[in-house]
Order: structure tokens, then sequence, then C-alpha cells
């Protein structure tokens, strides 16, 4: 049985801001320790007329910081999201997913670059009663599969 670990941090103090308006928020949190270093977080949201926006940014008692950004939107048709982290060392993975519908079609595109650049993506799609399936890897190969559609009940 493994032992656990319990680490206390004293703080001199802890402020937190929070705003919050009709398709935004925001809040600020920051924490000064007992050295006089201080670490904070903020996260910043919009949205409105199909849009979305967040962006979270951590700043740790070193001074280094990560963050996080997502943009996605909507309309009738079609979504997409894009999501890029980039980590106390300056590497940044991205994520990125696009839908699209209509007239008997339907298409979803994902694809995925990690922290060390390879990317790899998956794409499905089905239209005409037929649905297909590529899958790219971080090595640039592809396979794809494709099947008759099952019928909805």
């Amino acid at each position: 049985v493994g032992a656990a670990a319990t680490i206390t941090l004293q703080a001199q103090s802890v402020t937190t801001v929070v705003s919050e308006n009709p398709g935004s928020a925001s809040r600020t949190t920051s924490v000064t320790g007992t050295n006089g270093k201080t670490a904070t977080y903020q996260n910043n949201a919009a949205w409105g007329n199909g849009s979305y926006t967040d962006n979270k940014t951590v700043t740790g008692f070193n001074g280094k910081t990560a963050s996080s950004n997502t943009s996605a939107s909507y309309a009738p048709g079609n979504t997409s999201r894009q999501t890029t982290v980039t980590g106390f060392n300056g590497r940044s993975a991205t994520y990125n997913n696009n839908r699209s519908w209509g007239n008997g079609t339907y298409s979803d595109t994902a694809s995925y670059r990690s922290f060390s650049g390879a990317t790899r993506s998956d794409t499905f799609t089905r239209s005409n009663g037929i649905v297909r399936n590529t899958y790219t890897g971080r090595n640039g190969n592809s396979r794809t599969f494709t099947r008759l559609a099952r019928f909805r009940r």
C-alpha cells in the first residue's frame, strides 16, 4: 500500500476579482506567498452571435506562464472549435474540430497537433447511405474505412 503525502502552502494573501456582464465574464485570482512572490490565475470568456472564446492563463510563483485559448463558432449547418494549450516551457499543442451537416450529409473532422509537433487527424463523413472514416497518423499514413450507413428507426 502506498503512502500519501500532503503539502500545505502558506499564503500571505489571496485576492479574487470576478466580473460578469451579458456576453462576457472574467476572473482573476492572485496568491501571494509568505516569501512575497505572487502566482495568478486569469480566465476571460466571451460569447454571443454564434461565437465563444475562453482564454485562461496561469503564472506560477517562478514567473513562468501557461495558457489555454479556446475559440468556437456555431452557425446553422456547421460548428468549429479550436483549443491551443501552451505549457510553462513555451511549447504548444492544438486541437481543431469542424462539423458540418445538411441535405442528408454530415462531416466531422478533428485534428490534433501535439507538443512535439506531430499531427494526426480523424475524418468522418456520411452521405448517400455511405459512412467513411479516414484516420491519418502522426507519421502521415492514412487508412480509410467505408461501410453502409445504418438506418435509424
